[in-house]
């Protein structure tokens, strides 16, 4: 009995030292859990959006207030004996306020610098006629910048005739190399006030119909880092490029276009190479139009303002998935989280 009570103590004993040994274990290993967890998500968490910022709806506005000037570029022609094209661009940008593009605003302060998207728009068009778009990326941190294409816009023809398109395509993707070009010059002039925001290693083009085509046809000439092409015309004159493109590409297909058969986008999103990032959006109820601030022909099937967010949506998150770097982004390109689209990767 007494060797029975001697022994009790140190039992005890024994198993409290075992017990906080095993505690002190468990609190060590849930530490080094928490170490390694953060170098990892450290080493890929996308700048300059840090993990711990709640994910924004890519269709929502961004967080930044919008500012909109124009600038008047010009260059020469590629048509032999034409004057310079003038290129009175459209520019938007993201400012420290709220609500609606504000004139002339001063850029977002800080030491921000943000990706220029360009923008190409469709034959007979104009920059402006797609501010639902523009704006909407300036919102989330992109600097938009829309030049005109002489001789393919409103001012020159609505209904383009061949001749028009025809010279536009020689003069197009020299026309977007050239504001590019002008537009990140301004970040060498101090009297610039956009020129200390935007950053020249992070571009894109993105363009709608005629546009779409000449963001497709940049996409293989390596000057963007991605290219977003909404219901692109001609697509079968595109074939022959697609395989040589190389860079993050983004269709938008209109399932009841009435200018270019949904059939060729698609062939044109097959030919492009299987080993770049590539995704295709069919919004099977919009229009060639569902694409521009006025859409002529949309239904109740897609009302002009789905549309439009449908279209900011899947953009957005392109943009901020192969540009901005910011991963979070990256399934609303592989899930299928709106009734009215269908998603091809």
């Amino acid at each position: 009995r007494c060797r029975s009570r001697a022994r009790r103590p140190i039992e005890e004993m024994l198993l409290r030292t075992k017990l906080r040994c095993f505690c002190l274990f468990v609190s060590i290993a849930a530490m080094l859990a928490l170490l390694l967890a953060a170098c990892s998500s450290g080493s890929r968490t996308p700048s300059p959006s840090p993990t711990s910022v709640p994910e924004r709806d890519p269709a929502a506005p961004g967080a930044y207030g919008v500012g909109v000037t124009t600038m008047q570029f010009q260059r020469p022609s590629n048509t032999p004996g034409d004057p310079p094209r003038e290129l009175p661009t459209w520019i938007w940008y993201p400012t420290d306020g709220a609500g609606a593009a504000v004139d002339g605003a001063p850029p977002a302060s800080g030491d921000h610098r943000f990706p220029i998207v360009v923008f190409s728009h469709g034959s007979g068009g104009q920059p402006q006629f797609y501010r639902f778009f523009e704006e909407h990326l300036a919102s989330w941190g992109y600097l938009v910048v829309a030049p005109p294409h002489p001789g393919n816009t409103t001012a020159d023809c609505v209904l383009c005739d061949m001749p028009s398109i025809i010279e536009s395509a020689k003069n197009r993707p020299a026309d977007v190399n050239a504001v590019l070009d002008a537009v990140i010059a301004l970040k060498d002039d101090p009297t610039q006030a956009l020129g200390r925001i935007i950053d020249p290693s992070r571009t894109a083009l993105a363009g709608h119909s005629f546009g779409g085509w000449t963001a497709m046809i940049m996409a293989k000439a390596g000057r963007f880092n991605a290219v977003i092409a909404m219901a692109p015309g001609l697509p079968e004159t595109l074939l022959g490029a697609a395989p040589s493109v190389r860079v993050p590409s983004l269709i938008l297909g209109a399932g009841k276009d009435e200018i270019v058969p949904p059939a060729s986008v698609r062939k044109l999103y097959d030919a492009l190479p299987e080993d770049i990032a590539k995704t295709y959006v069919s919004l099977p109820d919009a229009h060639h139009l569902s694409f521009v601030d006025r859409c002529l022909g949309c239904t109740e099937a897609l009302p002009e303002k789905r549309g439009q967010a449908l279209t900011n949506r899947y953009a957005t998150a392109f943009l901020q998935t192969y540009l901005a770097g910011d991963d979070r982004y990256a399934h609303y390109l592989t899930e299928d989280v709106d009734a009215e689209a269908m998603i091809v990767q």
